[in-house]
């Protein structure tokens, strides 16, 4: 099999500012820690290039916070077209620019996490760029290989900050693992704000909002889940047990966040803004109950609001997703 380098390396205790091309890949997911089981993934993976003949390019994208992995393809092998099976779906992967950060040594969390470190401290310092996807790990050598020998890069994907930017994008959240985030990450992507709760009469939506995230996600769309003890207590655990419970109960792969206070005192930013008849005239209004959904546009205005009645599957739900999508 050939190796086929899709964009140059980023040297190692650098980080750059860099452009990548449009580039077809081939995606596999599991269920399990990025780090501590990213071979399920890539066994996937690797049994469909074997398959299909397909030449394995580097590097290899991995996703932190999904467990998600991405062959790129090379391009004597893009026209034939390969097709999506039970195990791994067929994108393409739009033009980006993103900060990268280059790493040599062993892949773990521990390093990912000082890199991020390390790329927050540059962009804080570095206003004109702006963040606008979650940031992923690209693979440039095996893990059969000596580990003082493996390169690794971060990659932040970024675009040039714009004045007019949503307030949407400048709220901060903690990852239900405690990982502080921006939703800035979210920029240029539909997005659907959930207010959760594991212990209500429409905790059975998380399935069908993870079915719709796996439907729309490629094609840049989002669900993030905000659980909430707001409504009769129907939230009591930690964001630990939460997380456990939205992923053995649900297979929840969507991000998900620490719990917040949605209504009232001590209510989140982000849900000030979105209620508040000053800031989202069109569609304020208290949370009433659990599972209330606000479908955000990718210029991060608030596009449509739904009640808890209104199933992730709702006709007039995956219509105003589809619309705001685009072609």
């Amino acid at each position: 099999m050939g190796y086929e380098s899709i964009y140059p390396q980023t040297p190692v205790d650098t980080i750059e500012v860099k452009n990548l091309p449009e580039r077809m890949a081939l995606t596999a997911a599991a269920a399990g820690d990025a780090f501590e089981d990213r071979g399920t993934a890539f066994l996937k993976l690797f049994d469909y290039i074997k398959s299909n003949q397909v030449s394995m390019s580097v590097p290899v994208q991995a996703s932190p916070s999904t467990n998600e992995m991405l062959f790129l393809v090379g391009a004597q092998d893009q026209v034939r077209h390969p097709q999506s099976d039970a195990c791994v779906t067929v994108r393409t992967i739009p033009a980006s620019t993103v900060v990268s950060l280059g790493l040599r040594g062993r892949y773990t969390r521990e390093q990912y996490e000082e890199g991020l470190a390390q790329m927050q401290a540059w962009l804080a310092i570095h206003p004109e760029w702006q963040t606008n996807a979650p940031p992923y790990l690209v693979y440039w050598n095996s893990p059969f290989r000596l580990w003082f020998l493996r390169r690794a890069e971060i990659h932040q994907p970024v675009a040039p900050v714009s004045h007019a930017l949503s307030p949407f994008y400048t709220f901060r959240a903690d990852s239900i693992d405690g990982h502080p985030t921006t939703l800035s990450n979210y920029q240029g992507q539909v997005v659907l704000v959930v207010n959760t709760a594991s212990k209500c009469g429409f905790t059975p939506q998380y399935a069908g909002l993870e079915k719709l995230y796996q439907q729309y996600r490629p094609r840049g769309f989002v669900v993030l889940g905000f659980p909430s003890n707001d409504f009769l207590g129907q939230e009591p655990g930690t964001n630990e047990q939460i997380q456990q419970f939205c992923t053995r109960t649900y297979g929840v792969t969507f991000p998900m966040f620490a719990r917040i206070v949605v209504k009232g005192e001590g209510q989140h930013p982000l849900y000030h803004w979105l209620t508040d008849p000053a800031t989202n005239p069109d569609f304020s209004g208290a949370i009433k109950w659990n599972f209330n959904k606000f479908l955000i546009s990718r210029d991060g205005r608030v596009i449509a609001r739904f009640g808890s009645l209104t199933a992730p599957d709702a006709t007039e739900l995956t219509q105003t997703i589809e619309k705001a999508l685009g072609p």
